[in-house]
């Protein structure tokens, strides 16, 4: 007998001209991708549609999925070239000529009817995916919600919120192009900075070495440090300082990703932003051996008891601290205190073998203080005498209460990122100086100029870049090294008002004006 297994019973609907179509706007390359190499997106599917940097965005662990009806509409006109790639993939493919002079076929009515087929087939199928940006089939996913069937879809290309709220799961085309399709951003990143000159202080070991070593001081503070914080750091050394093109490396990403080379207990870790942990260790009991010395279990008991030692001193230390303190104390600057006052055995021996100040106060009982990690970069406090540590605010001094209401509105009714006037600034400039030194594309450009912004303090999500490339691409625009923020910006706003006029989204010229305002005022008329 067969032992049950937990993969999800799935059943795929591709509409083959609406996603390459959609995809060919973005991206060529992964347009060719996505129509001669089906098996390895669907191995991709298969596998549970795993993100490399899941961890880091909370994901749950990708469940496998048996893809066990598999269709493509396509019109054999146009795309005939890609049947047997598919047809290899063991899809069943349905031929949908063109009924119209403009081109129109009748390939969404044929995928209604199957889907619908489907719900009432003998197997009970968990999931329907749907690969299509087509919002017509919204009242198809409501119904199969009413089944209680999960759904996913894949939409390359401007689709109305609507369509998008009616499923379970939203695949976004850059993961679909870096992950299904295995476009990784990292590839050719050799050649990501082709006019670079000579740095105008170059780095030394010596700098080098000592940098690391703060960043290692600075990130077992609380096991992590956040890119957005790295320049700050940086910045206390003059030859930085004097330097503007990163040391030599001409990016703070690469900078940060030659200093953690030279410790191997830090490392990088994606996300938004991306950031620099501490690999903590895992503390084992070795058992005794009889036929171990005496000599080394002495050696052993007492570096263990030098230890607990300095874990108790370091404990009293910053009891001290916290007591004396008429506020919340940053867990960095307690960190800095304690390996200041005490001296280099904290880090020599990684924080008495607990590889983090976080996770050495966390293992000591009955603390006269409460530890908290969020918001970043962690506090320290006492409950009975300081209020909880609050995430500080950044003033919006280019935002009336007019406007930051009409953002919510666009960005409930549109999806549109809800940056303020000066993050769309930065946002823009960032865009303009990646594509002056390389060429387009959306899953590399996306992370270099999250990256660019980060460098300016900006910590912009590298979805919300992605929205907006695609935003000016939907609009017909054509990315070139003569591109300016300012006129990237315009054709962002028209894009932003289209989306509005798409979901009936009414706004008369004074809020059209204030949307200008909120996309294209923080640049000033600077280009």
């Amino acid at each position: 007998m067969n032992e049950p297994n937990n993969h999800i019973k799935s059943a795929l609907f591709v509409d083959f001209d609406n996603i390459y179509i959609g995809l060919k706007q973005l991206d060529e390359v992964a347009a060719e991708h996505f129509a001669m190499d089906p098996s390895q997106w669907l191995a991709w599917m298969e596998q549970g549609m795993p993100r490399g940097d899941a961890d880091e965005h909370g994901e749950e662990t990708p469940q496998p999925r048996d893809i066990l009806v598999r269709r493509c509409y396509l019109n054999p006109r146009d795309f005939h070239r890609a049947r047997p790639s598919y047809t290899r993939a063991a899809f069943n493919v349905i031929d949908c000529p063109s009924l119209t002079a403009a081109g129109k076929n009748s390939a969404d009515i044929y995928m209604v009817m199957d889907i619908l087929d489907t719900l009432e087939h003998d197997t009970h199928f968990d999931e329907f995916i749907i690969l299509s940006g087509d919002a017509d089939f919204t009242p198809v996913l409501l119904r199969l919600r009413s089944h209680d069937r999960r759904t996913v879809i894949l939409a390359a290309g401007p689709a109305s919120e609507a369509y998008k709220a009616a499923c379970d799961l939203v695949i976004p085309e850059d993961v679909f192009i870096e992950y299904a399709l295995g476009m990784s951003a990292d590839a050719g990143k050799d050649d990501a900075h082709p006019r670079r000159r000579e740095p105008l202080t170059p780095a030394t070991e010596e700098l080098l070495e000592a940098m690391a070593s703060d960043l290692y001081t600075e990130a077992s503070a609380n096991g992590e440090i956040l890119a957005t914080d790295l320049p700050k750091l940086y910045l206390t050394y003059p030859q930085f300082r004097r330097d503007s093109h990163w040391l030599g490396f001409y990016s703070l990403r690469a900078l940060t990703a030659e200093l953690t080379k030279r410790n191997p207990e830090l490392r990088i870790t994606e996300g938004d932003p991306w950031r620099v942990t501490v690999r903590v260790p895992t503390r084992r009991k070795r058992p005794k051996k009889q036929q171990e010395p005496d000599v080394e279990v002495e050696e052993k008991d007492e570096a263990s008891e030098a230890e607990e030692k300095l874990r108790k001193r370091i404990i009293r230390l910053v009891r001290r601290m916290v007591a004396k303190s008429d506020e919340p104390i940053l867990m960095a600057k307690a960190a800095h205190d304690v390996t200041s006052s005490i001296g280099p055995q904290v880090i020599e021996t990684r924080w008495a073998g607990a590889g983090t100040f976080k996770d050495l106060l966390q293992s000591a009982e009955n603390l006269d203080f409460e530890i908290v990690t969020a918001p970043s970069p962690g506090y320290l406090y006492d409950p009975k005498r300081h209020d909880p540590p609050q995430e500080l605010a950044k003033p919006e001094t280019d935002v009336t209460p007019e406007l930051k209401s009409l953002i919510g509105i666009v960005y409930q009714a549109t999806g549109t990122p809800n940056l303020l006037p000066h993050q769309y600034a930065v946002l823009f400039r960032a865009i303009a100086a990646d594509l002056k030194v390389n060429p387009y594309n959306l899953t590399k450009t996306s992370k270099s100029v999250r990256d660019r912004c980060i460098e300016e303090g900006e910590s912009i999500s590298r979805s919300n870049v992605s929205f907006v490339l695609k935003g000016i691409i939907y609009k017909g625009h054509r990315f070139n090294k003569r591109d300016t923020a300012i006129g990237l910006a315009k054709i962002y706003r028209d894009s932003v008002l289209a989306r509005c006029e798409d979901v009936e989204l009414k706004l008369d010229d004074r809020e059209k004006k204030m949307v200008d305002a909120w996309i294209v005022g923080g640049l000033s008329g600077k280009k």
